[in-house]
């Protein structure tokens, strides 16, 4: 991003990089004094860049999307415009400031005089933790991913705290009927809204209303304030109601382009060939929908190999390439697996140009990209597999073996709670065991698979577990003794853990009854808790 200065406080000041320029506000006045104390002169415009946000890129360079004031300003307009924020409203800020929609979550009550409650970091992943808040701070907007909700679902115990809220927010990945009919059946009287939009555009540019007892795909609806939208063919041309095409994005919203990078900013901000305006561009999504014939647009798909894991905009290119420049591997591809409905995954597939283990891949990943882009699962291949045009054939990569790594030591639990911590980890990740020093994330975790391994332990052990506990502590060791701590009962936690290890012992069919369907792995993740 190019930042040079960094305004802090002096006890904060130590933490950064010694190149900043980093006056601090509590000890640097007199830098200060010297200014006057009349308020600036507005010399901002619509056209001033308000801000830049980075997503992943093809090139193994992340891009910096740059959108001006007007373009936030136009969002913030609509989105007050169609569902007015009054004095009583209390809307949840909890998306990391590293995504755009915590531009709206920020700014949107502070426009309209309604009230901001900031959550907790880390707890946009933890149903438990958001309904704390939601109960405590009575919140009645609340913006959340849909595999976020997916799990509030299959939490009856905290949705039912949220009886304040009426309004959720669903945007980042597809919305699914199910989920759709899940929410009306849980959260009986509070709205429901789909929205979709790239960050190329000021966070959303369409909007659906979902309504009870809908049928078939949610939409993603219509376009917002000030803004148009087009599915066109490879030619540009506009397609046929009913005929997937390409979406393109023109009006207020659409944003500069990408920070320093002119070429890739003129291959996906085109001349608008619909608008009489000089200059007017449109905005290449790279989504493929359709209209229907009511007018609204379905969502289908990609026209390339970028994903939405959990909400977040992933080109694997990048991690490929991420890859690639390790010593020890010759040749790599990276896609996003469903192999269980609902668990979308990174799995890398590495043909390895020395001795190597999945976990000194894991390792280098996660020193030079962000976690939610390190790859869970590694697939060691003596060549990757081509089609007959000599390209790589991704229908030919074979699924993960859904075992441990075969480097890894194991370890048997040692006790019963150990032993319940341990199943439930084996479950969720569809393996057939895990030792107690086995690392959940190591082992191909992710935030939604974490949530519920912590439901689990929450309901079947009566511990007030939270997700942050397992990233705090990662194997079955370390969360069993902190289930343990946590317990205000220990010997009481004990015998529980006797308890259900016996069910656990019985067959996988006898236990799913007794334990009312446990997070088990023959099911859907989208099956577990959603009739109660």
């Amino acid at each position: 991003a190019g930042i040079t200065t960094v305004l802090t406080e002096s006890a904060l000041r130590p933490r950064l990089p010694g190149h900043l320029d980093a006056p601090a506000l509590d000890t640097d006045r007199h830098l200060f004094d010297a200014q006057p104390v009349t308020a600036p002169r507005p010399d901002v415009t619509g056209r001033h860049l308000a801000y830049i946000v980075y997503t992943s890129g093809s090139t193994g360079r992340p891009k910096g999307a740059m959108n001006e004031h007007r373009n936030i300003v136009n969002q913030l307009t609509w989105v007050q415009d169609r569902y007015g924020l009054g004095p009583a409203d209390v809307l949840l800020q909890k998306t990391p400031v590293g995504f755009d929609d915590s531009l709206r979550e920020l700014f949107w009550p502070l426009a309209v005089g309604a009230r901001l409650v900031m959550a907790e970091p880390g707890a946009h992943r933890d149903p438990a933790a958001l309904a704390d808040v939601i109960e405590a701070e009575r919140v009645t907007v609340l913006h959340v991913v849909p595999s976020l909700l997916q799990a509030f679902v299959e939490s009856p115990a905290d949705t039912a705290r949220c009886a304040s809220l009426r309004r959720v927010v669903c945007s980042g990945e597809a919305l699914l009927p199910e989920l759709q009919r899940c929410f009306f059946a849980t959260f009986a009287g509070t709205e429901l809204t789909n929205l979709y939009g790239p960050c190329e555009a000021a966070i959303d540019v369409t909007h659906w209303d979902c309504l009870p007892g809908a049928e078939g795909p949610v939409p993603i609806g219509g376009p917002v304030l000030n803004t148009r939208v087009y599915v066109l063919d490879t030619t540009g041309r506009p397609v046929p109601v009913g005929v997937p095409g390409e979406l393109h994005v023109a009006g207020r919203q659409i944003g500069r382009g990408y920070h320093g990078r002119a070429a890739l900013t003129a291959e996906r901000f085109v001349p608008d060939a619909f608008s009489a305006e000089p200059g007017a561009r449109l905005y290449r999504t790279g989504d493929v929908c359709r209209w229907r014939a009511d007018g609204r647009l379905d969502y289908l798909g990609r026209t390339d190999h970028q994903v939405k894991i959990r909400g977040v905009r992933i080109e694997p290119e990048e991690i490929d390439a991420a890859l690639t420049a390790l010593p020890q591997v010759r040749q790599a591809a990276v896609l996003c697996r469903e192999d269980t409905p609902g668990d979308k995954r990174l799995v890398a597939y590495v043909v390895p140009a020395a001795d190597v283990r999945p976990a000194d891949l894991r390792t280098a990943l996660a020193g030079t990209l962000p976690a939610y882009m390190v790859p869970g699962d590694y697939v060691l291949l003596d060549a990757l597999p081509l089609n007959s045009n000599g390209k790589l054939d991704r229908a030919a990569l074979p699924a993960p073996a859904g075992d441990r790594p075969g480097d890894s030591l194991y370890t048997a639990p040692r006790d019963d709670v150990e032993a319940v911590v341990a199943w439930a980890f084996a479950d969720v990740l569809g393996l057939g065991r895990a030792g107690v020093h086995d690392d959940f994330f190591d082992l191909g975790g992710h935030s939604l698979l974490a949530t519920r391994a912590v439901m689990f332990l929450r309901e079947h052990l009566g511990v007030d577990l939270r997700v942050h506990a397992l990233f705090r502590a990662p194997t079955p060791a370390l969360l069993a003794a902190e289930t343990v701590r946590l317990a205000t009962d220990p010997q009481r936690l004990r015998a529980t853990g006797a308890a259900v290890r016996a069910v656990l012992d019985l067959t996988d069919e006898e236990a799913g009854r007794l334990l009312d369907g446990g997070p088990t792995a023959q099911e859907g993740p989208g099956d577990h808790g959603q009739d109660g």
